[in-house]
């Protein structure tokens, strides 16, 4: 039987190399970015030569930053899926994906006339933040939703 002690050896570096860039370049906590392009793998580790364990087929998809490492950033998604993209592939935008069943959007940012209902998992622009609520813009409306209704929203 033949085992290739040269493959097992690289794939246990790319292994440690991974947990290394997770406990020593951390980002401040809860900063989003967005998914440039509409398809984006994200791998197991900084690098091509690292698996693809993702690939994200929407462009605007809100992600928490983890990690950077060089031209390389660690990214986790609502549903706590995580991986490495190139730094070309993120964008500063700032969306949200919405999280409730007919989430009310308000004309206000306050309880007031109701122009919408949004379903869960709807990709949001976020353009302002007041309070509880966010003030966003889907499909050419613009108005307001409560923040608890969403995730990926930068604070401030």
């Amino acid at each position: 039987m033949y085992v290739n002690f040269r493959k097992i050896y690289e794939a246990l570096l790319r292994f440690l190399c991974s947990v290394f860039f997770l406990f020593y370049f951390p980002v401040e906590a809860h900063h989003f970015v967005s998914l440039r392009t509409a398809q984006v793998n994200l791998r197991i580790g900084p690098g091509k030569e690292y698996p693809i364990v993702w690939v994200f087929m929407a462009q605007n998809v809100p992600m928490m930053l983890l990690a950077e490492f060089g031209q390389w950033r660690k990214l986790q998604f609502v549903d706590n899926s995580e991986g490495w993209v190139h730094q070309n592939l993120v964008s500063n935008k700032n969306t949200a994906i919405v999280t409730k069943d007919h989430a009310v959007m308000y004309k206000y940012s306050a309880e007031s006339v109701p122009i919408a209902k949004l379903e869960k998992n709807v990709i949001v622009n976020v353009l302002k933040r007041q309070d509880d609520f966010i003030k966003i813009e889907v499909n050419g409306m613009k108005g307001w939703i409560k923040k608890k209704y969403t995730w990926g929203v930068n604070d401030g």
